[in-house]
């Protein structure tokens, strides 16, 4: 990580907002580097960019008290990095939300360049939730679409869970700090997702814990990044249903599945249907038709999984679709050596699964 991207760190667990960060380094003329604007940090300065004066006692004794080390340290051990607002790797449909971060933190591999389905509702599900998810999500994934969700318990857990069983892309974008695992059960999946290629996002402070307010701003974040939203339950009192009102508002389609009229967590989906804000959705196909990329019932082929030899061989050919097709690249990614990832690529290119290029580099078979 640079040293701008560290002082950006720096300021954020100084109390520095997203707002006051973009206001300073994006609509300043002339802005100082990040590292020595906050070298530089003094009551003049703070109060320069209109930094109230309660707020200066409380930068200045943080910074006085600061642990740059453990920081650095935190950083490097989970290999945690920032995304900009100035990145190309910044999703620019993010950039539409009023209140999008000037900067993120990821652990894991961010693509730019799949449209991404939302699956969103309350945590609380019913099995009906949890048979449309498991019939609707995976064509969805074999046709190119990335699953974000917010890595709660619930159907989040399963959208992801079922992204990772086909092999497909997700992210997390989570309501604590990066270095937070909430909840303490899905550590094992969020780790699961980084080393399947995918990513975990989180745009709160280090250290940040699971606050209550917290969830509404990361679900706007995740309408914000989606192409749509897809509710399969809401409960007419759910929260679900204002994530739905955001992704409205970004420009986001959404869809919802219909269930029984007197089903009461389905009262708030068919609303959506009802009046017009979603499409009623009884299968992948119901999605895909919108977007002109379903083949015709006579054309359609299913698409059947590998079926690997080794755990490492399924996280090879998630990488590998998921853009990563070098050796050296993947190694890198999946923190191996490159003699081990080139004898599975070997026994992976022997079964047929994928093929080597004239320029070294693999492709899904």
């Amino acid at each position: 990580m640079t040293d701008s991207c560290i002082a950006l760190v720096l300021l954020h667990s100084l109390g520095f907002t997203h707002r006051e960060l973009r206001s300073y380094f994006l609509e300043t003329e002339n802005p100082l580097p990040p590292e020595v604007f906050f070298a530089s940090l003094s009551p003049e300065i703070l109060r320069s960019i209109r930094i109230k004066d309660e707020k200066i006692g409380k930068i200045l004794e943080k910074k006085r008290n600061l642990d740059e080390g453990a920081i650095r340290k935190l950083l490097a051990e989970k290999n945690i990095s920032i995304i900009t607002w100035d990145d190309p790797l910044y999703p620019e449909r993010l950039k539409r939300i009023g209140h999008a971060p000037f900067f993120f933190y990821i652990r894991g591999i961010l693509r730019n360049n799949l449209p991404y389905i939302a699956s969103v509702w309350s945590r609380k599900h019913t099995n009906y939730a949890e048979r449309s998810l498991r019939n609707i999500l995976p064509e969805i994934i074999r046709n190119g679409y990335g699953i974000i969700s917010g890595g709660a318990y619930g159907v989040d857990t399963l959208a992801h869970t079922i992204a990772l069983e086909q092999w497909g892309y997700t992210i997390s974008v989570i309501g604590t700090g990066i270095d937070r695992a909430y909840p303490a059960e899905n550590k094992s999946l969020f780790e699961s997702i980084i080393k399947s290629g995918g990513a975990i996002l989180s745009h709160f402070p280090l250290g940040t814990g699971p606050e209550l307010y917290n969830f509404p701003i990361r679900n706007e974040i995740i309408a914000g990044m989606s192409q749509w939203v897809l509710i399969a339950e809401a409960w007419l009192s759910s929260g679900t249903l204002i994530t739905a009102q955001l992704a409205l508002e970004h420009g986001c389609d959404v869809f919802a599945v219909p269930g029984d009229i007197d089903r009461e967590t389905s009262k708030g989906t068919n609303m959506l249907i009802a009046t017009g804000q979603a499409k009623c959705t009884r299968s992948a196909e119901d999605i895909l038709e919108e977007y002109g990329v379903i083949p015709s019932s006579e054309e359609k082929e299913e698409k059947i999984l590998p079926t690997f030899s080794s755990e490492l061989q399924g996280h090879i050919y998630a990488h590998i679709q998921n853009g990563i097709k070098r050796p050296d690249a993947l190694a890198e990614a999946l923190e191996n050596d490159v003699s081990t990832i080139l004898l599975e690529l070997s026994m992976m290119e022997i079964s047929g699964y994928i093929l080597l290029d004239t320029l070294g580099e693999y492709h899904i078979q």
